[in-house]
């Protein structure tokens, strides 16, 4: 259950400035670059993303399904201006025959906005689904921000310096509203290659739309969990901001270390099922004045 001490942080060493806590919008998406999404010119490709492209520099108004592989996204401004119910702004897996990419997928320092959609198409879609590479891109005006689910089970993923915020919501969470997660995890097994890993470094989480799952959420929904570390992210809003659940299958060597949360909602974390985190270290409330943001310890 969630649990967070009540003294005061031990000293600890300072974080690198790359931590998720000094992530804003300016160091992230286009804005290192000088770019704006109304400045860019029209993507001309096809919303189905042939193997081996690259795209950069483009404003992109139709979600693209990037199951092909061999994929790198950059520089570029998402602003769907529809997207199918239910559906991701972005993919890795082809919903007309669900074939999962085996190629390498990379986006990278974009912007994936849902300001031009409908509220209720915002709120039930999510800006990525699949399992990719993501650095550096400033998601904001969806429903959810970046979900690893239909991960296959060959490919490694590094999702590092992200940042997810101003969340939307529609409806009633409890019966047909949407449900709001910053990031998630529903599966990412080892069983075919057990030295698979996912990386989850220094982003900024900031889940706070009225429908709220959590900043940071692992549920082994549609597969098993394994190896994935945690580290160095600021994970903010309503609801619980770290949350490890067991569903429908076991989830192994999952690690959080050295992250911040900020207490709000329910608190800080929250473990059903399982045996909970392999390690759990250096994980403090969010605290803006105190030396490497560490306010009070959290414990599993």
């Amino acid at each position: 259950m969630p649990t967070h001490a009540q003294s005061a942080a031990p000293h600890v060493s300072p974080a690198p400035v790359v931590a998720g806590w000094t992530v804003t919008r300016s160091t992230v998406g286009l804005a290192p670059y000088g770019l704006v999404c109304s400045d860019l010119p029209r993507y001309k490709g096809k919303p189905a993303v042939p193997r081996g492209t690259r795209i950069s520099g483009v404003l992109i108004t139709t979600p693209l399904n990037l199951s092909a592989g061999n994929i790198v996204l950059e520089r570029s401004c998402i602003q769907p201006t529809s997207v199918g119910q239910g559906l991701p702004v972005l993919a890795t897996t082809n919903y007309n025959t669900m074939k999962v990419t085996t190629g390498r997928v990379i986006i990278r320092d974009s912007e994936i906005d849902g300001s031009k959609l409908r509220a209720k198409a915002a709120a039930q879609s999510t800006a990525f689904i699949g399992v990719a590479d993501l650095a550096r891109n400033y998601i904001h005006g969806l429903g959810s921000g970046i979900g690893l689910m239909n991960t296959g089970t060959s490919l490694d993923a590094v999702i590092e310096r992200n940042y997810v915020t101003r969340l939307v919501a529609w409806g009633d969470p409890a019966t047909t509203g949407n449900h709001s997660d910053a990031f998630t995890i529903r599966d990412f097994s080892a069983a075919k290659r057990s030295d698979r890993k996912l990386d989850v470094k220094n982003n900024r989480f900031d889940c706070r739309s009225g429908n709220d799952t959590g900043a940071l959420f692992l549920q082994t929904y549609s597969g098993p969990i394994d190896n994935v570390l945690i580290e160095g992210n600021l994970l903010e809003g309503n609801n619980y901001q770290l949350q490890l659940n067991k569903m429908n299958s076991p989830y192994s060597n999952i690690r959080a270390v050295n992250n911040r949360m900020t207490g709000t909602g329910y608190g800080p974390l929250s473990i059903q099922g399982g045996e909970g985190f392999t390690q759990f270290a250096r994980n403090y409330i969010f605290n803006p004045t105190a030396a490497d943001k560490a306010g009070n310890s959290v414990a599993q």
